[in-house]
Parts: C-alpha cells; sequence; structure tokens
C-alpha cells in the first residue's frame, strides 16, 4: 500500500481569480478563518507534508510555516505548471521518482472528504496507473489527484504544447476514475464567486 509519508500534497493557490476580482482569493474568510486554513485542516492528516503553490503576494501566505513554491515559468498559466512545478520541487527535494507521489488540493475548496487521498492511494496501488483522480455526484474534480513522478515527463510536454489543465491530461495517461458518495457536508463546493462564498458561510453557520 503507497504510505502517507510517500505523499507532498500540494494547495494549489497559484491563480488570479479573475471572478473574485482579483483577490488573494484562498485568503478570504470563512468563518473566523481563511479558506486555505480550512484547505489545511484536512488535507495536513492525509499527507506526508504539505507545500502551496502560489505565485502573488507570497509574504501574506508565511504565517502558515508551509513551503511556497512559484510557478517555475509562465506564472498563471494554469494548475497544471503549479503541479509540474511542485513535482520538480519534489526531486530537487530527493523524492524516488518510482515511489512518490503528489497529491492536489485546490485552495478554493474548503470542504472534502477526510479519506480522499487514502481512496486514491488504494485506486493506483499495486497498478500501472500514474494518476487517480474523483468524481462526485457525476461531476469530475481533476484538481484533487493523485499523481505519480512518473508521469512528469508526460505533463512537461503538455506544458510544452500550450496545455494548462489536468481535466485535458488526465484522460491521456493511465488513470483511474473514484467516486465519492455525495454528502450533506459541502464536500467539493467550489469558492469561485461572491454567492459560493455566501453558500460556504451559510453552510457553516448551519453546522
Amino acid at each position: 500500500m503507497i504510505e502517507k509519508k510517500q505523499i507532498v500534497g500540494v494547495i494549489l493557490a497559484g491563480g488570479k481569480a479573475s471572478r473574485m476580482n482579483f483577490q488573494d482569493k484562498a485568503l478570504l474568510l470563512l468563518g473566523a478563518k481563511p479558506l486555505i486554513e480550512h484547505v489545511i485542516g484536512n488535507a495536513c492528516s492525509q499527507v506526508g507534508r504539505l507545500v502551496i503553490s502560489v505565485n502573488r503576494n507570497p509574504e501574506k501566505f508565511h504565517y502558515l510555516g508551509l513551503p511556497l513554491l512559484p510557478d517555475h515559468d509562465q506564472a498563471y498559466a494554469g494548475p497544471l505548471l503549479g503541479i509540474c512545478s511542485a513535482m520538480r520541487w519534489m526531486i530537487a527535494e530527493g523524492a524516488d521518482v518510482n515511489r512518490n507521489y503528489l497529491a492536489c488540493f485546490p485552495a478554493d475548496v474548503p470542504w472534502f472528504p477526510d479519506t480522499l487521498i487514502h481512496d486514491l492511494a488504494h485506486a493506483i496501488n499495486g497498478s500501472d496507473f500514474k494518476v487517480a483522480w474523483s468524481e462526485y455526484n457525476g461531476q469530475v474534480e481533476p484538481l484533487f489527484s493523485l499523481w505519480s513522478l512518473e508521469s512528469l515527463p508526460s505533463i512537461e510536454q503538455a506544458i510544452d504544447r500550450g496545455l494548462f489543465g489536468p481535466k485535458l491530461l488526465i484522460p491521456k495517461l493511465a488513470n483511474v476514475l473514484v467516486s465519492f458518495q455525495p454528502s450533506d457536508c459541502g464536500y467539493f463546493l467550489n469558492i469561485n464567486s461572491e454567492d459560493a462564498l455566501r453558500t460556504a458561510q451559510q453552510m457553516l453557520e448551519a453546522q
């Protein structure tokens, strides 16, 4: 079985947040704390180590005490570049390409199953799959995914071709889609608008 210590998690907070008036969306308050702290609170128990992909105002994220990784090239070009940059960082830190994995968490989705990475790892374990990704209530969630570091050359080739979205690349790799059961816990609610943030606030207050 893939062990937690083999997995680094990256919180993808490197976008422009153009639909949220270019605010640092990950730092918007949900309840008493920023969105990214909700993500960290759940993700940290699922992986061996956490890092943050961030391209602007990194000083605002220093207080979290996690490594901050800018995109290595073409900042704001999309989440696949954040994934690629995190993989390169892992390898520079001594990760084993044949044994280590990168787990992805978007910074604007505060709630997700606490077994998410365990379930994705279970789906990959003992197979030739290079990536496991999530489906919830009939909707694919490609940013909630687990990647073998062996997939880095394919990611780099995709970026060189101008492909920056994981959803477009994953079907081209050996992959497995893992379905998660519907829940009333607000799982996979993407905070990409003021309305979505208000909905999340109401859900939090109702808990």
